[in-house]
C-alpha cells in the first residue's frame, strides 16, 4: 500500500510539473507583443505576384525572408491585412498582442497563420496554397520565428520597398468554381423570367 502511495504522489508531481512548463510556454507565447519581439535586420517579400489578382483555391504564393539571426526551432507565416483595408471595420483591428492581432486573422474562420511549422532558417523560401476561403482583399506576409514556443523576431513584407518582381503585398479575388457555360445559362434564364413577367404584366393590363 505505501508503494501504491508513493508510485501516485511521483505521477501527480510529475504531472503536475509538466502542466505548469506547458502554461508557463503558452503563456509566454500567448502575451508577446510586437512591440518587444525583435524585428531588426528581418526582410520579407512575396515574389512574382505584384501585378497579379490572386485567386484563394486556386492560386499560391511565394513567400522569401532572410536576416533571422535568432536561434529558433520553427517558422510561421501570417497573411495581414492592407492597413487601408481595415478601416471602420473592428474586427479586423491591430493588437501589439501577437496572437490576438486580428489584423493578421484573414479567412472567414479567422485562421490565425496561413502556414505553421516550418522548419527554422535564418534566409528562406516557402510556397502555399491560398486558402478557398481567403477573404477578397489585399494583403501583407509576416513571418515569425518560434524557439521553445517563444516568439523570437518576424517581420513583415509591408515594409519591403516594392518592385516589379519583389512584392510587399498581394491582392486576392472570390473564388469562382462555376463553370463559364453554367453562368451563362443562369444568365440567359434570369433575363427570361424578367421578359416573362414584364409580358404577363403587360397582358392583364391589357385586359383590365
Amino acid at each position: 500500500r505505501q508503494i501504491i502511495k508513493s508510485t501516485s504522489y511521483q505521477m501527480t508531481r510529475t504531472l503536475a510539473i509538466t502542466a505548469f512548463f506547458a502554461l508557463a510556454i503558452t503563456g509566454a507565447s500567448a502575451t508577446a507583443l510586437y512591440s518587444t519581439t525583435d524585428s531588426n535586420g528581418s526582410v520579407v517579400y512575396i515574389e512574382e505576384t505584384c501585378s497579379k489578382t490572386l485567386t484563394g483555391g486556386a492560386d499560391s504564393i511565394t513567400v522569401k525572408w532572410s536576416g533571422f539571426g535568432n536561434a529558433a526551432d520553427s517558422m510561421s507565416i501570417k497573411l495581414c491585412f492592407h492597413k487601408d483595408k481595415t478601416v471602420d471595420r473592428p474586427w479586423r483591428k491591430y493588437k501589439d498582442n501577437i496572437n490576438k492581432n486580428k489584423q493578421c486573422w484573414q479567412t472567414a474562420k479567422l485562421k490565425k497563420f496561413l502556414k505553421e511549422g516550418i522548419d527554422y532558417v535564418a534566409a528562406g523560401t516557402e510556397t502555399i496554397e491560398l486558402p478557398m476561403n481567403t477573404a477578397p482583399s489585399t494583403y501583407s506576409v509576416q513571418v515569425l520565428s518560434k524557439k521553445d514556443g517563444t516568439y523570437e523576431q518576424w517581420g513583415d513584407s509591408k515594409e519591403y520597398t516594392q518592385t516589379s518582381d519583389k512584392c510587399a503585398h498581394i491582392t486576392t479575388a472570390i473564388y469562382e468554381n462555376q463553370p463559364s457555360a453554367l453562368v451563362g445559362t443562369q444568365a440567359f434564364f434570369t433575363v427570361f423570367s424578367i421578359i416573362v413577367l414584364v409580358v404577363s404584366y403587360a397582358y392583364d393590363r391589357s385586359r383590365n
